[in-house]
């Protein structure tokens, strides 16, 4: 059974994780949902974000910062800038894996965006 609010809509756009120790890495945002998102990442940038695979650190999940842009199809621009805890890391292939995100904090209105961006997706056409 569906326990989110909205379901996971899925995306296929650039996004840029921060770690806790400043790097910035290039992934793909696979899907979006009002609580969380989901990347997919090679390996060695699995390694980055998740140590190892491990997604805990020091007895706390992981945290990262997610500069996500979910345009439009009409053109007007949204980015989206959240504090993240990474919920899960597991490997879909011999050199890919995915990594489930949730939102700790939006900054300024992102949530509310991000709620109509769904909205809009899940609308009939």
């Amino acid at each position: 059974m569906e326990r989110r609010l909205y379901q996971r809509i899925p995306v296929q756009v650039s996004a840029i994780v921060t770690t806790e120790d400043g790097v910035r890495i290039k992934v793909s945002a696979v899907d979006v949902s009002s609580d969380g998102l989901g990347i997919e990442c090679n390996i060695k940038q699995r390694n980055m974000i998740t140590p190892g695979g491990s997604f805990v650190r020091d007895g706390k999940p992981v945290s990262v910062f997610v500069d996500l842009d979910l345009s439009e199809r009409d053109g007007h621009p949204s980015k989206i800038v959240a504090k993240c805890h990474v919920a899960f890391s597991r490997r879909i292939s011999s050199d890919q894996c995915k990594i489930g995100l949730r939102y700790a904090d939006i900054e300024s209105n992102g949530h509310e965006w991000l709620v109509r961006f769904i909205e809009k997706r899940l609308a009939p056409n």
